[in-house]
């Protein structure tokens, strides 16, 4: 509604309560017009002409921003600081709680294809995952694939603590087992060779061509795959939603959520171990 328009409008209910008022005073001793009741009059009828323009849209025409920030110069709260010290304390304890010992430095980067640390990040799901699943479901889990990204900090040599787990893995990610064919697991291996990322993966074994990097082989327990067999894969819930392009988990025949988030998973797998000794052992096979 246009400045020139909400003039108009006040002006015309100006006038309506002058008349209103003076109609009041010609007419004092009817019932509705007693001077206890004016006021109600008077407020009835300005409502009736403001609610006239209720419909009226608002649009937000223009947003400001004040970046305020937050450095030394911003006074402790020492009330707030002391009620959080206990709760702090906790937290880190927890935290720094000791679960395994690791003896090398673990970094993503190390390779270009598989390397320790996304060999044991991928083995330890497929080695905590499979006894739930098989416990719920009375089949067993063939592999695992995780997403290259995910894991989100290195392993420093020396003792692995519960914040180590959190350091790797600081997303609320669970653990879903999917049912594809082996159709779709050839799909899944055309999308690593092409992708040329260094994807954890554990309990397979992609064979390719050097030259071309085209697929020539799969193996899972050391057997060629069948392209009509269900195989059971443990990932995360969201490359089961076609995550980070993996489309072909898509395909899934069957769905099986576990209701463990990878944290705790990979909490559990250092609280089983004494020492973390990661394989080795290549998943991607150039020949």
């Amino acid at each position: 509604m246009s400045k020139k328009l909400n003039l108009i409008i006040y002006r015309r209910i100006f006038a309506y309560v002058t008349k209103l008022t003076i109609f009041k005073l010609k007419i004092m001793k009817t019932s509705f017009f007693k001077p206890t009741n004016l006021p109600i009059a008077v407020f009835s009828s300005l409502l009736i002409l403001l609610t006239a323009c209720s419909s009226k849209k608002i649009v937000n025409t223009e947003i400001k921003t004040h970046y305020i920030e937050v450095d030394q110069t911003v006074a402790k709260n020492q009330e707030i600081d002391n009620f959080l010290v206990p709760y702090r304390q906790h937290i880190d304890e927890d935290l720094s709680k000791v679960l395994a010992y690791n003896p090398q430095d673990l970094d993503r980067t190390s390779a270009k294809w598989q390397n320790p640390m996304t060999n044991f990040y991928a083995d330890a799901i497929l080695e905590i995952g499979n006894p739930v699943f098989e416990k719920r479901t009375g089949k067993t889990i063939d592999f695992c694939l995780l997403n290259y990204g995910g894991i989100r900090s290195t392993i420093a040599k020396g003792t692995i603590t519960t914040r180590n787990a959190y350091d790797i893995m600081p997303f609320e990610n669970s653990a879903i087992v999917l049912g594809i064919d082996g159709t779709t697991v050839y799909e899944m291996a055309t999308y690593f060779m092409k992708n040329k990322t260094a994807h954890p993966l554990s309990g397979i074994e992609i064979f390719a061509d050097k030259n071309t990097f085209s697929v020539e082989d799969i193996k899972i327990k050391g057997q060629s795959i069948d392209k009509n067999k269900i195989y059971y894969v443990i990932t995360n819930d969201y490359l089961a939603k076609g995550g980070d392009r993996m489309d072909f988990f898509l395909k899934a025949k069957e769905s099986y959520v576990l209701d463990y988030k990878l944290r705790n998973m990979f909490i559990a797998y250092f609280t089983k171990i004494d020492t973390l000794k990661p394989s080795t052992q290549p998943r991607i096979v150039l020949e």
